[in-house]
């Protein structure tokens, strides 16, 4: 189960960095200092977002994901 919300952990970090690279160029004025700002807080910000989605029961939550429930191919295998 660890390692299930390791992976969780991982991809949500690489997810949310990929969506808000392209995002903020489109919401933050071109001002060079403005975007190495927002950029700098929201990359502080992403590992801890991702922390709680994953580890904290974030997903839970949300409905998306859970970790205990088995997927269905391997309850075919059993």
């Amino acid at each position: 189960m660890a390692r299930r919300r390791f992976w969780a952990f991982l991809l949500t970090m690489l997810a949310l960095d990929a969506v808000m690279l392209v995002a903020i160029p489109f919401v933050v004025p071109p001002d060079p200092t403005a975007r190495l700002m927002v950029f700098a807080a929201v990359l502080a910000t992403i590992p801890a977002l991702a922390f709680w989605l994953a580890y904290r029961g974030g997903f839970e939550r949300l409905g998306v994901w859970s970790p205990e429930v088995e997927s269905e191919d391997s309850a075919d295998d059993e």
